[in-house]
């Protein structure tokens, strides 16, 4: 018996192991450094305190990008799960032909972030882009602070439907077949059906996707390098990009590591809401 109950902490064990030693105690080093004071050499010359956090909300542009990325979230959120959520909805049932749908939305989790973005980029560029031969337009998309953020969101969505779409798609299909079958016995039409049975049984599944979600549009930083580079005029520098900019670019440890810490913690909370609803 004893060795049974070790037997699972046993299998546990490369995968802490693994965390511990390129998640947890990575982060807890910037933690402690971000309360000092270091040369861009990385040399600590002292203690600083809160001195890095006031700083970074004295700058303007750690001010822009949180807006900015506040208007992505904004924009972001809603899109995606609307759309993921409609095509669970419309795939749920299985059909003759329904598989090659299913192949269509899993399709951009075969392909690597930086190659989409890459495509994108291409097919949204310049007044004769393929989007602009396509709907017979002549928008500058990537010139333009509106446009620019409005392709971002576009990639975006693409980049995380195939994984949102899976996991609401297997939340439909593990519902209770008997549930379904007496509803149907009892009259309820798709719709009444779909709102009043099935919708309710994958919450905790939906609730899950909207924070993951969420979670990815507060980090988002590499389709920003790929697709616009925080342009124009820093109208997509989100939170993430400026951190690139400082802590590599600039080479600003101090700035770097209190954003890395402070996004860590907001993902970590994230992440939390997100089990606790699943649990709830």
């Amino acid at each position: 018996m004893k060795g049974k109950s070790i037997q699972p902490y046993m299998l546990l064990l490369p995968a802490i192991l693994l965390a511990s030693a390129f998640s947890i105690m990575p982060f807890m080093r910037s933690l402690v450094l971000s309360f000092l004071r270091i040369t861009p050499r990385g040399t600590i010359i002292g203690p600083a305190g809160f001195d890095n956090f006031i700083s970074l909300f004295r700058d303007a542009a750690f001010r822009d990008s949180i807006m900015h990325t506040i208007i992505f979230i904004a924009l972001f959120l809603p899109l995606n799960t609307f759309l993921t959520l409609l095509a669970a909805i419309l795939t749920r049932r299985k059909r003759r032909y329904g598989a090659a749908f299913e192949y269509i939305f899993f399709t951009p989790l075969a392909v690597s972030m930086a190659a989409y973005a890459m495509i994108f980029s291409e097919m949204f560029r310049g007044r004769v882009s393929i989007i602009n031969r396509i709907f017979g337009t002549e928008i500058i998309w990537l010139d333009s602070p509106m446009t620019a953020m409005a392709t971002l969101v576009m990639l975006s969505v693409f980049l995380d439907f195939g994984l949102d779409y899976m996991l609401l798609l297997s939340s439909f299909r593990s519902i209770d077949r008997s549930m379904i079958e007496a509803a149907e016995i009892d009259g309820a039409g798709g719709l009444r059906m779909l709102f009043s049975i099935e919708l309710p049984q994958i919450r905790p599944m939906l609730l899950v996707t909207v924070f993951m979600a969420a979670k990815d549009a507060v980090l988002i930083s590499a389709p920003v390098m790929v697709l616009t580079e925080g342009g124009p005029f820093r109208s997509t520098e989100t939170i993430m990009y400026y951190y690139y900019l400082e802590a590599f670019r600039s080479a600003n440890v101090q700035a770097g590591r209190a954003i890395s810490v402070m996004m860590v913690a907001i993902s970590v909370l994230l992440m939390a809401l997100a089990g606790r609803r699943r649990h709830e």
